[in-house]
């Protein structure tokens, strides 16, 4: 990841993966990798002035949680994806939920703002 190849750092972890799964190191260092690939392919100015036009439209507040997390607002990622959980249904809602799961795994499993963010995932949904 610190030389910039992506690719070899995901291959690394999988590896590292296939051999002890749940590696939380793994899983975290995947997770983040996984996260700079999609950044990298969006037009941050266009997913945001999209995501701003349209609320309902999940695929762009996914764009624009992933654009806050890279840049370090892993609080205003988590809040846009739990808005759009709270006003959508179905598949849409479910897409949403995947997603902020696997913001999670950027993070230690017991930091403050996944454990915040998960009290408040389990209040929309039960």
């Amino acid at each position: 990841m610190e030389r910039g190849d992506l690719d070899a750092a995901a291959a690394a972890f999988e590896r590292m993966l296939a051999d002890t799964p749940g590696h939380p190191v793994a899983v975290q260092g995947l997770a983040q990798v996984n996260l700079f690939r999609r950044v990298n392919s969006y037009d941050e100015a266009a997913a945001r002035k999209a995501a701003a036009a349209s609320p309902g439209d999940v695929d762009a507040q996914i764009k624009v949680a992933d654009l806050d997390m890279a840049s370090g607002r892993s609080g205003e990622a988590f809040d846009r994806l739990l808005g759009v959980i709270r006003r959508t249904a179905g598949e849409e809602r479910n897409r949403a939920r995947l997603h902020l799961i696997g913001l999670f795994d950027i993070f230690p499993p017991r930091d403050p703002r996944v454990t915040k963010a998960r009290a408040t995932l389990s209040s929309l949904l039960f």
